[in-house]
């Protein structure tokens, strides 16, 4: 448990270093971030203001899966461009915005329809997690337990199909297929790094927050609120897009490594740095 925790730490601190070295690898993450905020603020603006005026009905929820449809995509958009940055920096020691965005654009079509396949396994895992409380007993929380093993066994298959699909430039069925394969040939490895770097990154976040909330409440008289609201906001959404980065970071690390390792099969061959701590090996 607790060298677990040492191991999370330890990555975490190695990616910040990478943050330090190219700053370029972290700015996806607050793209990512903005643009989602703004597309949903919009979104639901829009909704409810044709809600109001047309009564849309049943419209009204294809309309919000388009929104959770929209909202994968962009997350899923700039996370690609986050594993590209992080495989162009220990390809030449230089992350280059200009070629993450070209590489993750070319393969645009490919990450929308891991976006809709996305939404729909989300719809599909709330109704059954909506049946499942209302399930009597064990059985219900066991259903509960296998829908949460589905749910993040999914995030992380996704986690692997991004930098498939954009630094190797596969299809979705490739991609998924080339995923399946790096996770049953590494699942130890895999297992003891979600839990580190999950564990940690998850701490580290709700921490984060909490300080950012103080010190938002605590500046509500010196500054006024609006000030004191803004600088709180600012400071969760760092806290944010630094989960976000080491989470991609990880999961790209480790893609790189079991496809150095293809690479060269029998030969010992390390981790790219920041991951190497982490699993110990």
């Amino acid at each position: 448990m607790f060298e677990n925790i040492f191991k999370g730490f330890s990555f975490i601190k190695e990616s910040f270093s990478l943050i330090g070295k190219d700053a370029d690898v972290i700015k996806p993450s607050f793209y990512s971030i903005f643009v989602g905020v703004f597309f949903t603020i919009f979104s639901v603006i829009i909704m409810l203001f044709l809600e109001s005026g047309l009564n849309l009905g049943s419209m009204f929820y294809l309309l919000a899966f388009l929104v959770l449809l929209g909202n994968y995509f962009i997350s899923y958009f700039f996370t690609g461009m986050t594993a590209f940055l992080v495989y162009d920096y220990f390809k030449d020691g230089d992350a280059t915005l200009s070629e993450a965005w070209v590489a993750t654009k070319k393969n645009m079509l490919t990450i929308f329809y891991l976006a809709i396949i996305s939404a729909i396994v989300n719809i599909i895992l709330g109704v059954l997690r909506g049946k499942a409380q209302r399930g009597q007993g064990a059985i219900g929380g066991l259903s509960g337990m296998i829908l949460g093993f589905i749910e993040k066994a999914w995030t992380v298959g996704t986690y692997f199909m991004i930098p498939a699909i954009v630094i190797e430039d596969r299809d979705l069925g490739s991609a998924v297929e080339r995923t399946t394969q790096i996770i049953k040939r590494n699942l130890l490895p895999i297992g003891v790094g979600e839990i580190a770097v999950g564990l940690v990154t998850g701490i580290l976040s709700f921490i984060g927050i909490i300080i950012a909330i103080f010190i938002g409440f605590s500046l509500i008289t010196i500054t006024g609120p609006i000030i004191a609201l803004l600088l709180a906001a600012i400071l969760i959404v760092i806290v944010i897009a630094l989960s976000m980065y080491v989470t991609t970071a990880y999961h790209t690390c480790l893609f790189l490594w079991a496809r150095n390792i293809e690479g060269a099969p029998g030969s010992s061959i390390k981790p790219p740095a920041p991951i190497a701590n982490s699993l110990g090996i």
